[in-house]
């Protein structure tokens, strides 16, 4: 793995003494540059306007403590706090920079210093931006031990080894960017025009427009995206992962959180829930819509779009694997053909969907009670079970004596 191949893209480097050549960052400055890396320098944290720009960042290198008088290098001792009275000083500028940067660009922030990098990290977890013992997108490190040729590049190395996510992160960049050249090329190399002549198509078949123009996009980004080949040696660690914190990273793997979605947005998996009273009791059903995307689109009134729901209820986990009750054999529910079992959704909720009851329903009156949207291929899979339930011939029973010997 070329760690360098991975941050592609332009660094930026935040440091008071960014342009003092004897600085200790200038020899990290000088490591980036050797690779080829453009970098933006300030010497100052930059304003709020800027950092909406930095949307596709390769990554941050931030001295914490920008010291605002002109104190020299040689009176700055790793591990020692300089005091107030010789500078100007705030770690939650900082902190509220990290904040506002993570909402426009997630990228590596390497935070270098002449400090106590315990103290530091004890400040950000506080505001929650790191985790003790938990990897995250922050890596700091002491500006001495950065100084030679190559260390920069070798300690995120060994940071990039415990923080797969980051490494993930750059290495579907790099596939996506190089897709992304592909497409806007080769279909401008067609036609410049092509946006307006898929518009027009659409808007002749009385779609979506917008909808349809972005799935365009994705589908045709995703099929020039080669095979990823991702580093085993990264990926392929035994962790010990708190059940529900692995129930929530497989709900993020199959559902969107209605948060992520847009108010007018409605599609082909959309769930949504629904209190009642049952025995003086609060209960919860589920309608899941498996009716087709391009049907849902075909309409001038969305309030008036006929939803096909299935309905839904939390499932029993006390019956798995029990007499009566559903059973798992290889990490999959074994399912009767008139329902489907769906882990894990809305909160890590087990959620069996019935086909025998099919509620048409309009968008008025469920849009307010969408929960998420069930995501492809599980939203697949359950349409298809559908249409084979819906095409099912019954046959006769099998009587218990033709298998199981009842003599006894």
């Amino acid at each position: 793995m070329n760690i360098k191949d991975l941050f592609n893209g332009v660094a930026v480097v935040i440091d008071d003494e960014i342009n003092d050549s004897k600085a200790n960052v200038g020899n990290i400055v000088k490591q980036i540059e050797s690779a080829d890396i453009p970098i933006l320098k300030y010497t100052e944290l930059p304003s709020e306007k800027i950092i909406q720009h930095f949307h596709n960042l390769s990554f941050l290198l931030l001295d914490w403590r920008l010291i605002k008088e002109d104190i020299t290098n040689e009176e700055i001792i790793e591990g020692v706090t300089i005091p107030d009275t010789r500078q100007e000083y705030d770690a939650a500028e900082n902190i509220e920079f990290i904040k506002k940067l993570n909402e426009k660009c997630f990228c590596p922030i390497f935070i270098f210093t002449n400090e106590d990098a315990d103290s530091i990290q004890s400040s950000l977890n506080e505001q929650k931006l790191m985790v003790a013992d938990r990897p995250s997108n922050l890596f700091i490190q002491s500006k001495s031990a950065l100084q030679n040729e190559n260390d920069l590049f070798n300690k995120v190395a060994e940071w990039l080894q415990s923080t797969p996510s980051i490494y993930v992160l750059k290495e579907w960049e790099k596939e996506y960017q190089n897709s992304k050249i592909r497409l806007f090329s080769e279909f401008h190399t067609i036609n410049p025009a092509w946006p307006t002549i898929m518009w027009k198509n659409f808007e002749a078949d009385g779609a979506n427009k917008s909808l349809e123009m972005g799935e365009l996009i994705s589908r045709n980004l995703h099929s020039r995206m080669t095979p990823f080949e991702f580093n085993n040696e990264i990926l392929d660690k035994n962790s010990e992962v708190p059940r529900d914190e692995l129930r929530r990273v497989l709900e993020g793997e199959r559902f969107l959180n209605k948060n992520s979605l847009h108010d007018d947005d409605i599609s082909t998996g959309d769930l949504f829930k629904e209190e009642y009273r049952d025995n003086g009791k609060t209960k919860y059903r589920y309608y899941l819509n498996i009716r087709a995307q391009c049907d849902l689109l075909r309409s001038n009134n969305a309030d008036n779009v006929e939803l096909y729901c299935l309905k839904g209820r939390i499932f029993d986990e006390n019956k798995i694997n029990n007499e009566g009750g559903n059973s798992i054999i290889e990490g999959q529910f074994i399912e009767k053909i008139n329902n489907s079992i769906v882990p894990f959704l809305d909160g890590g909720q087990i959620i069996e969907f019935l086909f025998r009851d099919i509620k048409p329903k309009k968008w008025k009156d469920l849009k307010e009670k969408r929960v998420g949207r069930l995501l492809p291929p599980y939203i697949n899979r359950i349409q298809q079970r559908y249409a084979l339930y819906m095409q099912r011939q019954g046959l006769p029973r099998i009587p218990n004596a033709a298998i199981f010997d009842t003599r006894n």
